[in-house]
C-alpha cells in the first residue's frame, strides 16, 4: 500500500493543475503493461485443424478462464490462467509490475484437455487459496473432468499444489463446465458449489419444450452440490434448479438479491433456454428449503444470447442490480451484417411456450425491491442508460474504476471467427457446399472455409458511471484503445497503489495487464479483506455497506463474476473527495452483523470475523408506503383479451403495432345514485362492460350491457358526458385499432344514451356524422359557449398506410334541449387545421391564452405538442408561433395544469421514454419516410434512426426485402445493404414525393406556459424508463403541494427493439422549489407493471380515493390510500 496516501494527494493536487496546463487533456486512466515487462506472456492459442473448428465444436471460440488470488501469501495477488489448447499457467506476483511464471514448479499446468472457467477458492478452510478449473470441448467423459488444484503451502518460496478434485467429489467426469461459483447457500458454515454447465449439441425446443425442459441432464445441465464433511453431493433436483440438455450456461452470479441474508443466483444461457433467477428460500427458523425460479415474474424481459454477467448495486441504493451481455454491435454496418427477419412468430411462441422474453442486447437490470406480494422486481435500463450495445460481449464487471464512489462498467468483446456474418453463412458456406459437392465431397466443413470467416477484433469497453443511471463511453479516454479478441477479464490492486487494475484475456496474443493510473489524482478509497471463520476463511457471501454524508455503498464477497473469472476478494470502496467514513457494516454469511465506526479511509483495511462483536440484525420498521393493493373483494374481476391480430404481418415494416391501445376506462355516475360508476372497454371481438358501485365500495356488473352487439369494434377510449342534456350521463365510445381495412363499419364511433338509471341504448344512425376512421383521443367541452358538450376525437392512423393519418374530428354539439342529439362535423369549417393534423395520441382543452375561451392541445406520434387557439369562433394552430414546433416526438399522454401557480396552464406531457435503441436529439430525429418505393401500389415506410452520427433504416436487408421485391437485385448481398441511407433506396423523384415525419424528443415532461411561448423541462431519468401513457395529478402524499402520478409501458415494438417496459408506474414529488423527486414502488406502493393505458382516481362512499388502472392485454389493478 502507498506508505503516505495524504501526502501524494498533495503533490498530485499541484501536479494535475500543471499537467493539464501542458498537455489540454488528463492523464490516460489506464495504461498498458507490455508482456516483456511484466513477463505475463501468457497466450490462449486456438489450433484450429481439420478435426477441431467451428462446425465441429460450436464453443471453440469461446476462450478461457482467468483467477486472482494471493498464492503465496505476501499480500500481492497473483494471475492464473486457464488454457484451451494449451496448458494453464500460474504467475507470482513479485511487486512493482513484475511477475514468474512459476507453472511447472507449482503443478498446475492441468491435464490437457479444454480449459474454462477458473474459481479461486480455500475450499479447505486451511487460509491459502485453491485453484478450480473447469473443462469443457469435444473430448470424452474419461478425459473431460474438472480439476481442483489444493494449495500445500510454499516449497522453496513457491507455492506448491496437488490435484485432488476426484477426492473431493468435484471432478464430474463428462461435464461441459462453464464456470463454478462457490457459496454457503444453506448457511452451515462450509462452501457448497453451484456448476454452471453448458449442452455441446442443439435442439429444437420448440418442439417438445416442456419435455426437453424437464429432463434432467447431469452432463448438460446445471449442478448444485452441497458440501457435506469435504465432500460435495448432487442435491441438484431437490433443490428446484433447473437441469435439462437445452441449457448453455455462460455466466453465474452470486448476491443478495433480495436482501433477505441469503446468497440468491442469477444464471445466464445462450440459445433458447432463457437465463434463470434463483431466491433462496428458507423457513421462520432459518432453515433452507430450496431455490425458487423466478426470472418470468421478476424481469419482463432478459438477453437472448446472454454471455457474461455481474450482479452489483450500481447506483447505490444498496440493492444488487444485475448487467448480462449479449453481442448487438454498436455500430450500423454490422448490426445490418448479423440481423436477419424479425421472427415474430417464433418469439411470440417461445413466450407461449413459457420464455421470458428474450432480446439481443445487453442488459441492465435495476433492482426495484419486493413487490408487496413478496415478488422481487427489476427494470430493465440498458438503453436509457447507454450500455445495451457492445457488441460480441463476454465479461461485465462492475467496479469502481476511477474512485469516485460509484460503479462502474468494464465490457470486453470481440470473436476469432465471426458465424454470424450473415454473408457468409447464407452465401459462402452454400455456394463452397455446391463447389465441393460438384466435386464429389459432401463434407464442406472444411477447415480452409472457416479460415474465410471474417475475423472480428474489437476495442473493449469501459463506462464511466454518471451517477443518474447513466453511463459514458470512456473507452478511449481512458485508454483501451487496443483492438483484439477479448474474453475472461479480472479486476484487482496488483500494484497496492489503492485503485483496482485490469487483466484481459485474448485469442492468440498475449494477455493485457493495464494499471490503473486513478492515484495519480486526489481521490479516497478503502479496502476491505474481510476473514471468515472455520469453512468460509475468504468470507464468500458477506456483504459491507460503507456510510459516507453523502449515501451507502454496497458490496458483496462474491469473487466469480464477468465471465469464467474470479477477481479478488477484497472489497475496493472509492470514495471521491470524502476522507471520512461514518460507518463500516459487515453482514456475515451466517446472518450476523458486525459495525465498525469512523474507520480510517485510504488504507487496507482487515476484519476478522472472531475478532468483531456480532450481533443478529433487528428488523428494522420500514415506512408504510403511501399505497396498498386493493383487496380482491373490492377489485373488479375485469381482464382485457387483447386479440391475435399481427399489424407486422400486414404492414412488413411499421415500427410497433397500432393495434394494441386499448382498453377504454371512464368514470361516471350512471344511476344517480352518488356513486362514481366504472366503464371498462375490450379489445376485438371482446365487449367492454359497465360496472356499478355499491355502497360498500365494491363493484358489480350493470344489467344493461348494450355495447356487446359491437365487440367487433375495439374500444381505445371512452368518456360519460350528458350528450343529449337530460342530466344524466351518456357514454361516447372511441373505435381504434389497426385491424380493418381504412373505412371499415368498425371503426364507427358509438354514442350510448342513458336512461337516468343507467339504462343505455345506442343512439339511432345520424346522430353521429359517418367517421369510420382509426381513432384514439377524446375530449370534450363546451367550445362554442353554447351550454352543451362539444367532441374532439382524434384520429391516429390511417389503417395499412402507415404513417400516415387518419381523419381527426371536431363535432359540434347541435342538440335541442330536450330533442333527438345530433352531433355535426364542423372540423372543415372552424378547425381544418385538426383534419389530418398527426397521429393523435391524446387531447385535452383548457384556456392556454388566458382568453376565457377553451383552447385544444393535442399531441402523438409523429407530431408536436400542438395547440389550437381559439379566435372569432375557429380553432387556429399555433403551434410554432408557441415555440412547439421542434417538439416532435412519439407523445401518449397530457395533462393541462398550473404548475406553478401563476395563473396559465402548463402541459405535461407522456412521451415514448428514453429507455430505447433509437434515443433522437433535436439535430438527430428519428424519421419515417414513407412512399411507394417499387410501384406496387403498397406504402413502404422505412424507419430510420440515427447511429453514431449518422441515420440509417432501422429494418434489416431480410426484412426489407420481404416488402420490397425490386431491392432484391440492388442489395443481393448483406454488405451492400450495411451501409444504405434512405436514399439509396428511393429514387430521387419517389424520394421527393415521400412523406416524411419525425421525432426529434423522446422523453416525458412539463412544458411550462411563459407568456406566449412554452419552456420544455423533462421528468426525472427514473420517469424516462419507459412510455408514459396516463398520469395523474393530485397531492398523493398531503404535503399541501400536487404531486404527478405517472404509469405506462408499451410493448408492441418490433422483435429486434423489444418491449419497453421498465415502468412500474412513479410517482413525481413536487418539492415546493419547482423541483421533482421520483419516489421509486417499493416506497410509494405502487407496482404497476404491464402496459398500463389509463389510470382513474375513484372516489367511494366511505370517503376513500381509489386507483384503478387498465392493462393491455391484462386484469385491472386497484390501489387505496
Amino acid at each position: 500500500m502507498n506508505p503516505s496516501k495524504l501526502g501524494l494527494g498533495l503533490l498530485i493536487g499541484m501536479a494535475l493543475p500543471l499537467w493539464l496546463a501542458f498537455h489540454g487533456t488528463p492523464p490516460l486512466l489506464f495504461v498498458k503493461i507490455p508482456a516483456n515487462q511484466s513477463g505475463v506472456t501468457f497466450t490462449n492459442e486456438i489450433r484450429e485443424t481439420d478435426s477441431l473448428h467451428i462446425f465441429r465444436y460450436e464453443y471453440l471460440y469461446n476462450g478461457n478462464g482467468v483467477g486472482v488470488g494471493d498464492f503465496d501469501g505476501d499480500g500481492l495477488p497473483d494471475l492464473f490462467f486457464s488454457g484451451n489448447t494449451v496448458a494453464h499457467r500460474l504467475y507470482l506476483n513479485r511487486g512493482n509490475w513484475k511477475f514468474s511464471d512459476i507453472t511447472a514448479q507449482a503443478g498446475v499446468a492441468g491435464n490437457g484437455t479444454w480449459g474454462t472457467g477458473v474459481s479461486i477458492v480455500d475450499i479447505n478452510a486451511d487460509g491459502r487459496p485453491d485453484i478450480y478449473v473447469c473443462h469443457s470441448g469435444k473430448f470424452g467423459p474419461e478425459q473431460l473432468v474438472n480439476e481442483l488444484f489444493i494449495n500445500e503451502g510454499l516449497k522453496d518460496g513457491v507455492p506448491h499444489f496437488t490435484e485432488q478434485a476426484k477426492k473431493y467429489g468435484l471432478d464430474l467426469p463428462g461435464t461441459q463446465t462453464t464456470q463454478a461459483a462457490f457459496f454457503d447457500y444453506d448457511r452451515d458454515g462450509d462452501l457448497d458449489v453451484f456448476i454452471l454447465n453448458h449442452s455441446n449439441h442443439t435442439f429444437n425446443p420448440l418442439l417438445n419444450t416442456r419435455q426437453l425442459r424437464n429432463t434432467p441432464d447431469k452432463r448438460f445441465g446445471n449442478l448444485l452440490l452441497r458440501n457435506e464433511d469435504g465432500r460435495f453431493t448432487d442435491l441438484t433436483l431437490g433443490e428446484g434448479i433447473l437441469n435439462n440438455p437445452i441449457n448453455f450456461g455462460l455466466g453465474v452470479g452470486v448476491s443478495d438479491l433480495n436482501n433477505d441474508g441469503w446468497p440468491d443466483l442469477y444464471t445466464t444461457s445462450d440459445y433458447t433456454e432463457q437465463d434463470c433467477l434463483y431466491i433462496n428460500q428458507h423457513d421462520a427458523s432459518g432453515k433452507h428449503t430450496g431455490f425458487k425460479e423466478t426470472i418470468r415474474s421478476s424481469m419482463a424481459h432478459t438477453s437472448k444470447f446472454s454471455m457474461g454477467c455481474d450482479l452489483a448495486d450500481f447506483n447505490n441504493d444498496t440493492l444488487p442490480d444485475v448487467v448480462t451481455l449479449d453481442m448487438l454491435p454498436a455500430d450500423n454496418h454490422r448490426q445490418k451484417m448479423l440481423k436477419g427477419a424479425d421472427e415474430y412468430d417464433t418469439y411470440k411462441l417461445l413466450i407461449d411456450s413459457g420464455y421470458v422474453r428474450q432480446q439481443m442486447r445487453n442488459m441492465l437490470q435495476l433492482n426495484q425491491g419486493t413487490d408487496p406480494r413478496g415478488q422481487l422486481q427489476f427494470s430493465e435500463i440498458g438503453q436509457l442508460s447507454g450500455v445495451a450495445a457492445t457488441d460480441w460481449s463476454w465479461s461485465a464487471l462492475l467496479a469502481d474504476f476511477d474512485n469516485d464512489g460509484w460503479k462502474d462498467l468494464f465490457i470486453s468483446n470481440g470473436y476469432l471467427r465471426d458465424f454470424t456474418d450473415m454473408d457468409f453463412m447464407k452465401y459462402t458456406v452454400a455456394e463452397t457446399k455446391l463447389k465441393e459437392a460438384a466435386r464429389g465431397n459432401l463434407n464442406f466443413q472444411t477447415l480452409d472455409l472457416v479460415k474465410q470467416m471474417p475475423s472480428n477484433r474489437l476495442i473493449n469497453y469501459i463506462f464511466r458511471n454518471n451517477h443518474d443511471l447513466t453511463f459514458t463511453d470512456q473507452s478511449q479516454a481512458w485508454g483501451l484503445t487496443t483492438p483484439a479478441v477479448s474474453g475472461a477479464s479480472a479486476y484487482a490492486d496488483f500494484d497496492g497503489d489503492g485503485d483496482l487494475d485490469l487483466v484481459i484475456c485474448h485469442q492468440n496474443e498475449p494477455v493485457s495487464l493495464y494499471q490503473n493510473q486513478t492515484n495519480t489524482q486526489p481521490k479516497h478509497y478503502l479496502r476491505v479483506r474481510l476473514k471468515g471463520e472455520s469453512g468460509n476463511t475468504q468470507a464468500l457471501g458477506a456483504k459491507v455497506i460503507l456510510e459516507t454524508k453523502t449515501g451507502k455503498q454496497l458490496q458483496m464477497v462474491s469473487p466469480v463474476r464477468g465471465y469464467q473469472a474470479s477477481v479478488e476478494t477484497i472489497l475496493h470502496f472509492g470514495l471521491g473527495d470524502e476522507s471520512q467514513i461514518t460507518r463500516l457494516t459487515i453482514y456475515w454469511p451466517n446472518g450476523k452483523t458486525s459495525t465498525l465506526r469512523n474507520p480510517k479511509a485510504d488504507q487496507l483495511l482487515v476484519i476478522d470475523e472472531k475478532d468483531t462483536e456480532r450481533a443478529l440484525p433487528q428488523p428494522q420498521p420500514g415506512a408504510q408506503p403511501w399505497f396498498r393493493p386493493l383487496r380482491t373483494a373490492t377489485l373488479l374481476p375485469y381482464k382485457h383479451r387483447e386479440n391475435d391480430f399481427v399489424d407486422f404481418k400486414v404492414e412488413v415494416l411499421i415500427p410497433y403495432q397500432l393495434s394494441r391501445l386499448g382498453p377504454a376506462m371512464t368514470k361516471g355516475d350512471v344511476n344517480g345514485d352518488g356513486l362514481e360508476d366504472l366503464f371498462l372497454g375490450g379489445a376485438v371481438d371482446q365487449s367492454g362492460e359497465l360496472w356499478l358501485q355499491q355502497a360498500n365500495g365494491s363493484f358489480v356488473r350493470a344489467t344493461s350491457q348494450p355495447w356487446r352487439s359491437d365487440a367487433a369494434s375495439e374500444d381505445v377510449n371512452a368518456i360519460f358526458f350528458d350528450a343529449d342534456q337530460d342530466s344524466d350521463l351518456d357514454l361516447y365510445i372511441v373505435s381504434g385499432g389497426n385491424e380493418y381495412e381504412s373505412a371499415s363499419p368498425e371503426y364507427q364511433d358509438r354514442l350510448y344514451l342513458n336512461d337516468g338509471k343507467g339504462n343505455f341504448s345506442r343512439a339511432p344512425a345520424g346522430v353521429l356524422p359517418i367517421m369510420r376512421d382509426s381513432k384514439m383521443a377524446l375530449a370534450v367541452a363546451d367550445m362554442d359557449g353554447d351550454g352543451d358538450l362539444d367532441v374532439f376525437v382524434g384520429g391516429r392512423g390511417k389503417a395499412g398506410s402507415f404513417p400516415f393519418a387518419s381523419s381527426s374530428y371536431l363535432l359540434r354539439n347541435d342538440t335541442p334541449k330536450g330533442g333527438t342529439p345530433r352531433f355535426t362535423d364542423v372540423t372543415d369549417a372552424i378547425a381544418p387545421a385538426c383534419r389530418q393534423i398527426g397521429m393523435v395520441q391524446a387531447a385535452a382543452w383548457g384556456d392556454v391564452n388566458g382568453d376565457r375561451q377553451p383552447d385544444l392541445v393535442l399531441a402523438g406520434d409523429w407530431m408536436p405538442v400542438s395547440i389550437l387557439l381559439q379566435k372569432n369562433g375557429t380553432l387556429q394552430n399555433q403551434t410554432e408561433s408557441l415555440g412547439l414546433t421542434a417538439s416532435t416526438g412519439c407523445w401518449a399522454s397530457l395533462q393541462l395544469a398550473d404548475l406553478e401557480g401563476d395563473g396559465d396552464l402548463d402541459i405535461l406531457a407522456g412521451n415514448a421514454g428514453r429507455n430505447t435503441l433509437f434515443q433522437p436529439r433535436p439535430e438527430q430525429p428519428m424519421r419515417v419516410v414513407a412512399g411507394d418505393i417499387d410501384g406496387d401500389g403498397i406504402i413502404d415506410p422505412i424507419w430510420t434512426y440515427y447511429v453514431q452520427g449518422k441515420s440509417y433504416p432501422a429494418a434489416s436487408r431480410d426484412e426489407l426485402l420481404d416488402q420490397v421485391v425490386p431491392l432484391r437485385k440492388k442489395f443481393t448481398r448483406y454488405h451492400q445493404y450495411a451501409d444504405a441511407t434512405v436514399e439509396n433506396l428511393f429514387s430521387k423523384a419517389a424520394l421527393s414525393q415521400a412523406k416524411v415525419v419525425e421525432a426529434r424528443e423522446m422523453s416525458s415532461g412539463i412544458f411550462f406556459n411563459e407568456n406566449g411561448t412554452f419552456r420544455f423541462t423533462p421528468f426525472p431519468v427514473e420517469a424516462q424508463f419507459s412510455r408514459v401513457s396516463t398520469m395523474l395529478l393530485a397531492d398523493w402524499n398531503k404535503d399541501g403541494k400536487p404531486d404527478i402520478l405517472l404509469a405506462g409501458n408499451f410493448s408492441p415494438y418490433r422483435v429486434q427493439h423489444g418491449p419497453c417496459d421498465a415502468s412500474f408506474g412513479l410517482i413525481l414529488q413536487d418539492d415546493g422549489k419547482g423541483q421533482f423527486r421520483a419516489v421509486p414502488p417499493r416506497e410509494s406502493g405502487l407496482w404497476l407493471g404491464g402496459d398500463v393505458r389509463q389510470g382513474l382516481l375513484v372516489p367511494t362512499s366511505t370517503g376513500q380515493q381509489r386507483l384503478y388502472f387498465t392493462v393491455n392485454d391484462g386484469s385491472l389493478l386497484g390501489y387505496e390510500r
